[in-house]
């Protein structure tokens, strides 16, 4: 089973930023657990969260090389890239976060987890099958 993350900012700024700055914890291999620390966090709509202050701490938080991470955060070098992301969700209808596909097939992502289990459970007995 593969999952891919992929960015859709499009709540402002703040998601832009948290989307470029979880790209940089990726670069020291933090990616997971700085993005659960984002969205732990959220406060509402550019409500100061995801702030460049509050997102150095989170990098911080999850022990990352802070020296690196602001270099990288301020470089500008994962811009395109979640814009790619961005354009590619609009093409798949993703209209909201998160939103989940399972086997290419959008299952939407205000679900509880039996009801995930239950389609990942699915799908992987037709791989089985």
């Amino acid at each position: 089973m593969n999952i891919l993350f992929t960015h859709f900012p499009f709540i402002g700024d703040e998601s832009w930023r948290a989307a470029e700055a979880s790209e940089c914890a990726a670069e020291q291999d933090k990616f997971h657990d700085y993005e659960q620390t984002i969205f732990l966090n959220w406060n509402g709509e550019n409500d100061g969260a995801y702030s460049d202050a509050n997102l150095m701490a989170f990098a911080d938080s999850v022990g990352l090389n802070l020296d690196q991470f602001d270099d990288c955060f301020n470089s500008g070098k994962y811009l395109s890239k979640i814009k790619t992301d961005q354009a590619d969700g609009l093409a798949a209808g993703v209209n909201s976060t998160p939103t989940l596909f399972l086997n290419g097939v959008n299952i939407g992502g205000s679900r509880s987890y039996p009801a995930y289990q239950f389609m990942l459970e699915e799908a992987l007995a037709e791989v089985d099958g």
